[in-house]
Formats: C-alpha cells, sequence, structure tokens
C-alpha cells in the first residue's frame, strides 16, 4: 500500500514584504474604485472571465463581479452572527494580519460597513455557501464547516492596494461536488511534530480539504499516548498536544482521522504486548478473546481525543494471513465455524467494524478483501481504493459499497516517486490507476456515480521538512479537480492562480 516520488514544487518564500508579494501577484482584481460604487452598473464579464479574475483555487462555481472594491480599515472587524462561528472569526483576523499587517477584531455586534459577517442560513444546504462584498463582505453558508469554505474564497480575494487592502465587490455562489476531500499524512515511519500536523491543517484548510487523516500505528512505532496501556503505548505526543491539535483543526474547519492500522503493520502491539496480540510477527492475532477487548479500548480512547471525526479508520491492508496458521487460531475458527485464514480475517474486519460503530463512528478501510467471500464484508464501511487489485472499484459500486479514491497514481506522494501537479490536473474522481503506470495510461475509469464519495491525496515515509514542499502544489491540484470537476479549466490557468495562492501559503505557514 503505501510505498514509493516527487519533485518539489515552486516555493516563493518570504524573502518579499507582505505586501509586495501580494501586491506583485494579485494584479488581476480590478482598479479601486470610490466605496459609492453602484452594484447596479456591476461589470459585465463572461463568466469564465470573472472568476479568472479571481486568484482563488478550488475556483468557485459561480462568480459574479459587481463592480469596485471595499475597502478593509483597522476599523473593520470579523463578526461572528453566531456564537458557534466566533472561532472561525478569531482565526480568520489572524490570517488577515499573516497575509496583509492588518489587525481585525473579532466580533459578535451586529456588522456595520466595512466589516466582513459570518452568518449561518438554515436555507443553505450541505456545503454550499455564499459570499457577497458590498458595503459589508459576507460569508454564509447553511452549516459552520461551509462558512469555513467560504471564508476561504473571501481570504483568497484579498488585495493590498496603496494606502490599504480591500475585496472586489462581487457576488459568489459555490459548493464542491463531493463532501470526502482527505489528505493522509504518515506519521508512524517518520517523526512528525504538532507544529509541523498544525501546518498540515493550514494546507487543508487554504485548498478547502475537509479531513486529514494522521496514519498513527505502523511497524515503525505507535505514535498514539494510550493511557490504558500506558506503559508499553507511550506515543509521540502527549495527550494535550492531541487534543490542542484536534481543536486547531476543527476552529478552521478541518476534521482530524485517527487511523489505528490493523490487524498487519502491526509490529509494536505485537512486540509490546506479546500476550494480548499474539507474536506472530507484524500481525496481530485474530483468534484470541483478548485481542477484540483490547483494540476496543483502543478504539474508545483514540474516539475520545479525536470527538470531531465521524470517521475511524482501521487499515486492514496487506496482511500476512499466513501468520495465522497456528494451533490458538485454528481452535478460534472452528469454534466460529470459520472455513478459512482469509475468512478469519473478513470475520476480523466485521468485528472491528462494529467495535467502531460502538464508539459512534463510521468504519474506513484500505482496499485489502477481495470480491466473494463467506463472511460478507458490511455496506457500511467504506474503501478507500489505492492499489486496484483485490477488489476493483468499479466492482465494489455494483455491489453497494462506498468509495474513496484514493488511487496510487497520481495521488501518492513518496518522497522522490509521486507525479507531477499537471499530471494531478489531468486526472478525474472516477479514475483508478495502480504504481508505476504512466500518464498517458487512462487505468480503470468507474461511471460518475454518488457512490465514490471523494478522494484522498496519501503522503507515506516523508520525514516532516518534506511535507510541505512535497504536497503544496499538488493537494491545490487535486482540491481543483474534485471540486467543480465539469468546470473546463486548463492548467495553465490553474498554474496562474497557483502562483498568488502559493505565495500567500508561505506567509501562513512560515
Amino acid at each position: 500500500m503505501k510505498l514509493t516520488t516527487l519533485s518539489h514544487g515552486r516555493v516563493l518564500h518570504q524573502s518579499l514584504s507582505v505586501l509586495a508579494i501580494v501586491l506583485s501577484l494579485a494584479g488581476t482584481l480590478p482598479a479601486q474604485t470610490p466605496a459609492t460604487t453602484n452594484p447596479a452598473t456591476a461589470v459585465k464579464l463572461p463568466m469564465d472571465a470573472e472568476i479568472k479574475a479571481l486568484t482563488v483555487i478550488p475556483a468557485p462555481k459561480s462568480c459574479k463581479l459587481t463592480g469596485g472594491n471595499m475597502a478593509l480599515t483597522a476599523q473593520s472587524r470579523i463578526v461572528a452572527a453566531q456564537a458557534d462561528l466566533l472561532p472561525l472569526a478569531k482565526v480568520l483576523a489572524a490570517e488577515i494580519k499573516q497575509l496583509v499587517g492588518l489587525d481585525l477584531a473579532a466580533s459578535s455586534e451586529a456588522a456595520r460597513a466595512g466589516d466582513i459577517a459570518l452568518k449561518i442560513d438554515a436555507a443553505m444546504k450541505d456545503e454550499a455557501y455564499a459570499v457577497e462584498v458590498g458595503t459589508t463582505g459576507t460569508v454564509k453558508a447553511g452549516n459552520p464547516s461551509a462558512v469555513v469554505q467560504g471564508s476561504v474564497t473571501l481570504l483568497q480575494s484579498l488585495s493590498p492596494r496603496e494606502g490599504g487592502v480591500v475585496l472586489p465587490r462581487m457576488i459568489v455562489q459555490d459548493a464542491p461536488a463531493v463532501g470526502y476531500r482527505g489528505l493522509m499524512i504518515d506519521c508512524a515511519r517518520q517523526p512528525h511534530s504538532i507544529n509541523t500536523l498544525k501546518q498540515m491543517v493550514v494546507l487543508c484548510r487554504w485548498y478547502k480539504v475537509r479531513y486529514l487523516q494522521l496514519h498513527l500505528t505502523d511497524d515503525q512505532a505507535f505514535c498514539f499516548p494510550s493511557t490504558k496501556f500506558a506503559d508499553k503505548l507511550k506515543g509521540s505526543w502527549k495527550l494535550e498536544e492531541l487534543k490542542d491539535l484536534v481543536k486547531f483543526a476543527d476552529d478552521r474547519g478541518v476534521t482530524i482521522i485517527p487511523e489505528l492500522d490493523i490487524p498487519g503493520h502491526a509490529s509494536v502491539l505485537v512486540n509490546m504486548l506479546p500476550d494480548i496480540f499474539g507474536t506472530a510477527g507484524n500481525v496481530v492475532s485474530a483468534g484470541r478473546v483478548a485481542t477484540y477487548a483490547a483494540l476496543d479500548t483502543l478504539v474508545g480512547e483514540m474516539c475520545e481525543v479525536f470527538r470531531s471525526t465521524p470517521y475511524f479508520h482501521i487499515g486492514a491492508d496487506e496482511v500476512d494471513k499466513g501468520a495465522w496458521n497456528n494451533p490458538e487460531s485454528a481452535a478460534y475458527m472452528t469454534a466460529n465455524k470459520i472455513d478459512n485464514t482469509e475468512e478469519l480475517y473478513r470475520h476480523f474486519v466485521v468485528r472491528m467494524n462494529d467495535i467502531v460503530k460502538k464508539h459512534g463512528k463510521k468504519t474506513l478501510v484500505w482496499e485489502g478483501f477481495g470480491k466473494g467471500g463467506k463472511i460478507e464484508i458490511p455496506r457500511d464501511m467504506t474503501v478507500m481504493t489505492y492499489e486496484i487489485r483485490y477488489y476493483l472499484p468499479n466492482d465494489l459500486v455494483k455491489d453497494g459499497y462506498k468509495v474513496v479514491n484514493a488511487s496510487w497514481t497520481p495521488l501518492y506522494v513518496v518522497n522522490d516517486n509521486c507525479r507531477p501537479p499537471a499530471e494531478i490536473y489531468a486526472w478525474n474522481l472516477f479514475q483508478f490507476k495502480p504504481f508505476g503506470v504512466p500518464a498517458a495510461d487512462q487505468g480503470l475509469s468507474v461511471p460518475p456515480t454518488n457512490a465514490v464519495l471523494g478522494t484522498q491525496m496519501c503522503a507515506w515515509e516523508q520525514p516532516e521538512a518534506r511535507e510541505l514542499p512535497s504536497l503544496r502544489q499538488r493537494l491545490a491540484a487535486m482540491s481543483e479537480r474534485i471540486w467543480n470537476p465539469d468546470a473546463g479549466r486548463t492548467f495553465v490557468d490553474f498554474d496562474g492562480r497557483l502562483h498568488a495562492t502559493d505565495a500567500a501559503l508561505s506567509l501562513l505557514v512560515p
């Protein structure tokens, strides 16, 4: 599953001042006009030209420029119309200060001219949002998560001008084509600091990527600091640090998904707790009652920390089932009427799904089980397909499973083995390609269907210093391709906007 490159993308560092960077890159906005400009005299541009006038990634579905700009001044505020938007108001105020040096207050008072207002509009559904900039700048949506997405569009539209900072007067209507937009970071094979993980949260927010999956366990390390097995599973961080990370992400509309990779990739569990998990290589025993009880405890501990996630990932790929050819497993299989080790694996996955649901989450699983089998894998699990080998995505869809496209090509980022942003931009949500195929290979395509919930980029085995340089442009390309796949945009157009958004990102994650 998880091995393999890339040339680092363009990174514009902070050698220029905040204003100089954005001034040099945001020149596509219309010239500043007096604040009295009448929206009725809207600039009439073709839709595509209007969207191109904004250096926004992913490009919104609809944008109307209404003429002129709204000035932001030291008296402007970020106003949260509802209390649960106040954390976002504070985040947005801090980001504006980082980008353009303007220090705005976050407030829960009524909005006035020159303010930015964040609002919940119950009539709006899912992640649809609207940005309206006139005498005030308003971001509204049906829930806080969708307001987050709109706030990024507004943030990326900021433009310093001589004597101040402006937003173009505009009306943006937007919504993503799919709900699952993810990035995975491998924390187990290379040490990662909390600060680096916060950088990944900021990267996800900047490009409207909703989920950040943390691969917390593997043969090399067990990163989660268990309290129930504290003498053996000490983890890489303190619980308080993880809880702070979760809040940091929640405030920015990014949901962290924990992954406990089992039954394979589990050397630490086997080596540190052999009385519970057995002694068979890197595979926990699926034929011990104690195994399931301990995993129930660990899942519960993780869910207590990662409270905001609807999902929990159980791994379940690349399992050496031969490790279960022993008398203990044989006795368990006889007692439970399980025919062989392949069926024991399926039994394990079913039991883990029950445990995850017991803790109020939905199960994510890597592609690892095959089509058929006596023990049925539940359809309420979502399968991340990456290798296109065990259970083909078109068969998964036909058989009633929900799928997340984590296609190895072009979405895996593994040190020097990965694909350039242009190839990612040429890919589409319903295209699945295994490792090693040339760019021109079209792979396997699934007819468009809601059963494909979205996609995930996976960064494996990388030292933390490589994460941001290797992901910042690739994640941007993936996000635009799945946010509005029917937009008909070109990579040249995208790359032009990327110059501006990537430079601004350098100011948010110095």
